[in-house]
């Protein structure tokens, strides 16, 4: 695959100079340092690891970033394997890593960092005009937060800096790997152009990475729930920069099979951007299904009584409307009357399994990637 149009190599004729934090880029060195993120009561400052690797040949700007859910950590691994000396051998421009958007969490093996309250990958600028959720507008009124201003901050560095992002999550205990491709949101019709541009750059940098995609919410659920304040969501809609956010398996530990595809993804979208040498290459440890659709993620479906909950499908499985999803007993193993089998609502596939063996009424029992119609690049809701 060749570079996208808006970034030919032959165009970029001098090595930037990148700086984060204390992190310097040198031509043909890799260097490490740190960014401040916040101080402490303690007097300890908490500090983001920076790592910057450039060619000694001028390129694009990559930014990989990952762990800003403290307990997601494949793609931390997935940074270490990808940004180290021998990446140097090759690379042309600069590719600046942040393994990790949230020590604290990261410590304490938790999403959220102990002195946050709000989840820190809506901490991004945005768009902060009215929402059509009552309780996502009355939270839009709480004074900037900690990871607010420090997020404010690092997009300075990624809007001045960047060419490319790649933010890297994982999903669920049960759950496969893909790739979320957001909505592009324009505010003027003379925008317009610009956004199906930037939308093009982002979606061949989906099919790239290698990753089955799934789109994410459209516009009015998409600014409610706050996604353009994420990592890739602002640096798509804020900062216009094509971005995506990589989903690699299970959280809570390092899952081997998705940080081979979390490698093999990086390796790819370098590659794409031209960057590095060859041809993106395919990912084969882990489940990519393939249906004739474009999808979207939704909580579906959801159980319609409590029980014993017993699985019929895997993550990574291509399901139809009506096939069997899980099947629900009573504590003695006699089925639930009526409600017993739950079957899928729409064609797709399984992303993540949502419960253990205990479901209750109304708790979603699978995350799945169902067809998806809506336009890509929408208008922000009014």
């Amino acid at each position: 695959m060749t570079p996208p149009v808006s970034m030919p190599l032959e165009d970029i004729v001098e090595t930037k100079t990148v700086q984060v934090g204390t992190a310097e880029s040198r031509p043909g060195e890799i260097v490490y340092g740190w960014f401040d993120l916040a101080q402490l009561p303690t007097g300890h400052v908490e500090r983001l690891p920076v790592i910057i690797a450039q060619g000694r040949e001028p390129g694009p700007v990559f930014w990989f970033t990952a762990n800003i859910h403290g307990d997601e950590l494949t793609g931390m691994a997935a940074i270490h394997d990808v940004v180290k000396p021998d990446l140097l051998e090759n690379l042309r421009g600069t590719v600046v890593a942040i393994p990790s958007l949230n020590p604290a969490g990261l410590r304490t093996v938790r999403r959220v960092p102990y002195f946050e309250s709000q989840d820190p990958n809506r901490s991004f600028p945005g768009y902060t005009g009215p929402v059509s959720d009552p309780v996502t507008a009355e939270r839009q009124q709480h004074p900037p937060s900690i990871y607010d201003l420090a997020m404010e901050r690092l997009f300075q560095d990624i809007h001045s800096t960047a060419d490319y992002l790649v933010d890297l999550h994982c999903y669920g205990l049960q759950s496969s790997s893909f790739t979320i491709r957001d909505r592009v949101l324009y505010h003027k019709e003379e925008e317009l152009p610009t956004a199906n541009s930037l939308y093009r750059q982002m979606d061949e940098m989906c099919r790239a990475f290698g990753l089955p995609v799934v789109n994410e919410s459209e516009a009015g659920r998409y600014v409610d729930q706050k996604l353009h304040r994420s990592t890739s969501g602002a640096a798509l809609n804020e900062a216009r920069i094509p971005a995506i956010t990589v989903e690699l398996g299970l959280i809570g530990g390092v899952d081997p099979d998705a940080l081979s595809a979390g490698r093999t993804g990086l390796y790819n979208v370098l590659k794409w951007a031209g960057m590095l040498p060859g041809e993106p290459e395919k990912i084969i440890s882990v489940p990519v299904p393939e249906v004739p659709f474009s999808t979207r993620r939704e909580n579906s479906p959801r159980a319609r009584a409590s029980g014993i909950l017993r699985y019929h499908v895997r993550p990574g499985d291509i399901v139809s409307e009506g096939d069997l999803i899980g099947t629900l007993t009573d504590i003695f193993g006699t089925p639930v009357p009526e409600f017993s089998e739950i079957r899928a609502e729409s064609d797709g596939w399984i992303i993540s399994l949502s419960r253990g063996a205990i479901c209750y009424q109304g708790q979603t029992v699978t995350n799945m990637a169902m067809r998806d119609d809506a336009p890509m690049v929408e208008p922000f809701p009014a």
